[in-house]
C-alpha cells in the first residue's frame, strides 16, 4: 500500500499541492504588486528630486546674480572712496597753504599795527625796518 501511495497521488495530496500552488500564486501576485508599487514610489521620488534640483538651481542662479550685483556695487563704491581720499588729501594740502598765508597775513597785520603805533609814538623813526640794498660798486658809474 505504501508503494501505491507514492505511485499515484491521492486526492488529499492533490488538495495539498493545489493549496501550495494557490499560495505560491497569491504570493507571486502579491510580490508583483509590491514591486509595481515600489517602482511607482521610486519613480515619484525621482520626479520629486528632479523638481528639487531645478528649484535649487534657480535659487543658486539668483544668488550668483545678487553676488555679481553686490560685487559691482562694491567696486563702484571702492573707486569712489579712492577718489574721495585723493580729493581729501588735496583739500588738506590746500587748507594747510591757506593757513600758512593766513598766519603770514596775521603776522604782517600785527607787525603793521605795531609799526603804526611806533610811528605815532616815535615819528622820527621809520615805520618799517628797511634793509640796506647791496649793490656792486660799478653800477652807478657813468
Amino acid at each position: 500500500m505504501s508503494s501505491r501511495k507514492h505511485c499515484s497521488p491521492s486526492s488529499e495530496d492533490e488538495n495539498r499541492y493545489a493549496l501550495i500552488d494557490e499560495k505560491k500564486q497569491k504570493r507571486m501576485i502579491s510580490n508583483r504588486e509590491s514591486a509595481r508599487r515600489l517602482r511607482m514610489r521610486r519613480q515619484q521620488h525621482i520626479k520629486d528630486l528632479k523638481r528639487k534640483i531645478m528649484y535649487f538651481i534657480s535659487i543658486r542662479n539668483e544668488m550668483v546674480q545678487k553676488i555679481n550685483e553686490i560685487t559691482q556695487h562694491y567696486t563702484t563704491v571702492e573707486s569712489e572712496n579712492i577718489i574721495l581720499r585723493v580729493q581729501k588729501e588735496e583739500l588738506r594740502k590746500r587748507l594747510e597753504s591757506v593757513e600758512m598765508v593766513t598766519n603770514y597775513m596775521y603776522m604782517a597785520n600785527e607787525h603793521s599795527v605795531y609799526s603804526l603805533q611806533d610811528s605815532c609814538l616815535n615819528p622820527w623813526q621809520p615805520p618799517l625796518q628797511f634793509q640796506p640794498i647791496m649793490t656792486s660798486a660799478g653800477i652807478f658809474q657813468f
